[in-house]
């Protein structure tokens, strides 16, 4: 899982998200215009079929048409030659039938072909009967012989008394050449005579001696008569359509690849708001995803670690910790200041307590925000180290994000005082911070800045480093240095003597709480005295 999340975490994958996004819509995309002509390409199979059946329509209700005549004006006496005379009136109508036979009872005494006929012949029994009032039988591709019509296989409808010999129909309707037609009737028993076209089409099921086994097609639409014997059925292979149409096919491609653009950038342009590190980080901060980091402050007159700063890491979706320097802005923004600490102070709180020694006596010291300037909620939110002050003595550093109202700020720090809470100005000289803000405000100390105690020995930071410490000194506030690297900066700090407090990474790094205890276990106070005075 956080494999797949990281995909969308990490700036690294933006480029693939980006491609698979465009990949995926235009397969989407493609996928639903397959899907379209595939539903048109079907419709269009029955549209064939339902054309190809309309001129068998004509047909059926020319023979209609026909038995009613033969039934109105076919008067004289049976194979007679007023009778024939009859019977040749009506062949010579122009609706395609003029073979008619006398055949009562399915016998065949004359015809238009053949008006003496020395010995009667019969049809034998139908094949089937047309479900109809009309008693109209049928007999499937018969031979013909007999009455006049040598060498000739067709089809014979009857109604008593009369017989009429349908043509051969061919199918009318020109299609593609990838497009396959089969012509049947069918009984009403489910029994099926092949007429003309594909064999086997009709029942999706090619026979065994026919050599081209493309009837069996992918789509197929079947369509009959409904007063009428007649099916046709139309299939093809969707495969041989797409071969057919490969050139539009691929412009339809490159269109759609082209305008797949817009969808899927809209829909990266979301997935960047959406898995963004303020969006992760709003929907996802809970006190799980806090992680607490200590810092230990070293107490430069004893040696000893005199407290520590409780630092704060959130622990990404993807399972990465986060630095306060990429989300400490989003807390800003929020409404959330109070809570977020509440978190933090929540997490140190268990974590110290139950991993350190009872004997342990350590300041633990808090970033909050000049928004939470408030005594009652401070409390509140630090309730459990105000609880326990003899062992963890609270100290909140007060992060100058915004610049703060003195006359009111005063006030809750001396209420906070009374509490037994130390407060200090963090990160003196980078932001609103002034001499004469420390000054007016009843502060317990100052944490200058990392530029000073790291600033390049001959550079304007560093000789303001001396000036800074003075100044301070003389308002009788302790002062607190940190990101301190090296010795020779720790030794500069003692030499001034103002400094009280330093901590950086010459002390040790934000650590966890396991090794932040191992380090207590560890450390002496000699441990960064200089070498001269280690020995003293």
């Amino acid at each position: 899982m956080s494999g797949f999340v990281n995909l969308f975490v990490s700036n690294q994958h933006e480029r693939l998200v980006g491609f698979m996004l465009w990949l995926a819509t235009t397969l989407a995309l493609l996928a639903a215009a397959l899907w379209f002509a595939r539903a048109e390409f079907h419709d269009s199979l029955r549209r064939d079929a339902i054309a190809e059946l309309a001129h068998l329509d004509t047909v059926q209700s020319n023979i209609t048409n026909a038995f009613k005549e033969l039934q109105a004006t076919v008067t004289a006496s049976p194979c007679s030659r007023p009778f024939m005379q009859q019977l040749r009136r009506v062949a010579f109508l122009p609706d395609g039938l003029n073979k008619f036979m006398y055949a009562p009872g399915g016998t065949v005494t004359c015809s238009t072909s053949l008006s003496d006929i020395t010995t009667s012949r019969s049809l034998g029994p139908p094949d089937f009967m047309l479900p109809s009032d009309d008693e109209i039988s049928v007999w499937v591709t018969k031979r013909l012989d007999d009455v006049g019509l040598p060498d000739i296989n067709a089809t014979i409808v009857a109604q008593e008394p009369f017989a009429i010999v349908v043509p051969r129909q061919d199918m009318k309707v020109e299609v593609s050449s990838w497009v396959e037609k089969e012509l049947v009737l069918r009984a009403p028993d489910g029994r099926v005579w092949h007429l003309d076209g594909a064999r086997g089409l009709f029942s999706h099921q090619p026979e065994a001696d026919v050599a081209d086994q493309r009837s069996n097609s992918a789509l197929r639409q079947v369509v009959c008569g409904e007063d009428h014997a007649y099916c046709v059925a139309v299939g093809a292979r969707f495969s041989d359509a797409l071969l057919n149409w490969r050139m539009e096919i691929a412009l339809a491609f490159g269109l759609i690849a082209f305008y797949a653009i817009w969808p899927a950038s809209a829909a990266h342009r979301a997935i960047k708001r959406y898995w963004s590190l303020e969006a992760r980080f709003r929907r996802n901060l809970n006190p799980e995803s806090i992680v607490c980091a200590y810092q230990p402050i070293l107490d430069l007159g004893s040696g000893k670690i005199s407290g520590c700063e409780v630092l704060v890491r959130w622990r990404d979706v993807d399972g990465s910790l986060v630095f306060p320097d990429k989300f400490i802005d989003i807390v800003a923004r929020s409404d959330n200041t109070l809570a977020f600490t509440r978190m933090v102070a929540e997490c140190a709180h268990a974590e110290l307590s139950q991993v350190l020694p009872a004997d342990t006596q350590l300041q633990v010291n808090f970033n909050v925000f000049p928004r939470d300037l408030d005594c009652e909620k401070l409390a509140n939110v630090f309730s459990a180290f105000t609880a326990e002050s003899d062992r963890f003595p609270l100290a909140l550093e007060i992060i100058e994000s915004d610049a703060l109202a003195v006359d009111q700020a005063q006030h809750e720090i001396e209420a906070l005082a009374e509490k037994g809470i130390r407060t200090y100005i963090d990160d003196f000289g980078s932001g609103y911070s002034s001499i004469h803000r420390v000054a007016s405000l009843a502060i317990h100390g100052v944490k200058l800045d990392r530029s000073f105690a790291m600033a390049p020995s001959e550079s304007l930071m560093a000789k303001m480093l001396v000036h800074a410490l003075d100044m301070i000194a003389s308002l009788g506030r302790e002062i607190v240095v940190e990101g301190v690297e090296t010795q020779e900066r720790l030794d500069l700090l003692v030499k001034s003597g103002c400094v009280g407090k330093v901590q950086g990474y010459l002390i040790s790094r934000p650590v966890s709480i396991d090794q932040f205890a191992a380090f207590l276990k560890a450390h002496k106070p000699d441990a960064f005295k200089p070498p001269t005075q280690a020995a003293a």
